[in-house]
């Protein structure tokens, strides 16, 4: 299962999980709920790497960072994406990458230590969030095979910012995990998206997010999509790895079972 890579730490990256957490999480197995946050702002989470081995994470502190982004907890959808980078569905070695709305930034970290020729995290230009991503990549700093790893902040659709006019066209991989629940802020994701996926045939923007955000906002991203891209794939995932073809429209959903499934899609330049 795919939440059982995380254990909750406390606020020492070398703590083991402690009781509570231990507790709730026995709790989500007995009631066949689905744990879609983990950990406290402030607090850390540990990510058990099948083939890289323990991942440290620290979570910012909601209290310092005055947002509401949600960067303070690890997403199931960066859970997911960090499995696809080690199995090999999402290659990264070589290639480079962005990841827009980083958060923890569990993903980026994934393709420093899978061997990828840059890495640029991003997320909102909050000095909280920023310094966290920057602690998370020095705490995990022996593992990473990827040398030329770079932190910034963006505000989505903002091309003047320095990250933008650093890096236009210069990904061939763009990873966006969790970042749809926002459905004001569709058009200025994918105008990033657009502006910083660079123009080979077979770069990709790949986009990770939990149906427990609701099933209308992932419809309407894919609608304001592709006015700029070609979906290159879409589908449903469960956190087991059961897969299904991907809808716009379920009718009435069970919450706690909607809550178990991810989208997962990607994005390609339209063809000249």
């Amino acid at each position: 299962m795919l939440t059982n890579r995380i254990s909750e730490l406390s606020s020492s990256a070398d703590s083991d999980p402690e009781d509570l957490d231990i507790f709730e999480s026995s709790l989500t197995t007995i009631f066949n709920d689905v744990r879609n946050q983990h950990g406290e702002p402030g607090h850390y989470v540990a990510y058990a790497s099948p083939k890289y081995g323990e991942i440290k994470l620290g979570l910012a502190d909601i209290e310092k960072e005055q947002t509401s982004l949600f960067s303070h907890h690890l997403w199931n959808a960066g859970v997911e994406v960090a499995g696809m980078i080690e199995n090999g569905e999402l290659n990264v070695t070589g290639e480079t990458v962005l990841e827009l709305g980083a958060g923890a930034a569990l993903p980026s970290l994934l393709s420093a230590i899978s061997g990828a020729k840059a890495v640029v995290i991003t997320d909102y230009p909050a000095p909280e969030i920023l310094a966290n991503i920057t602690s998370n990549v020095a705490l995990n700093r022996s593992k990473l095979i990827s040398s030329d790893i770079q932190v910034y902040g963006h505000t989505w659709g903002n091309l003047d910012e320095e990250v933008a006019q650093k890096h236009a066209n210069s990904f061939t991989r763009v990873i966006a995990a969790d970042t749809l629940w926002m459905t004001w802020e569709h058009e200025n994701l994918v105008q990033s998206m657009l502006h910083f996926l660079d123009n080979s045939p077979t770069s990709r923007v790949i986009v990770v997010a939990g149906l427990h955000t609701g099933r209308q906002k992932m419809a309407n991203f894919w609608d304001v999509a592709v006015k700029s891209f070609d979906i290159d794939n879409i589908i449903e995932r469960d956190i087991d790895g059961i897969e299904r073809e991907y809808k716009a429209d379920r009718g009435i959903e069970d919450v706690i079972e909607r809550k178990r499934w991810l989208i997962v899609g990607s994005l390609k330049k339209k063809s000249s």
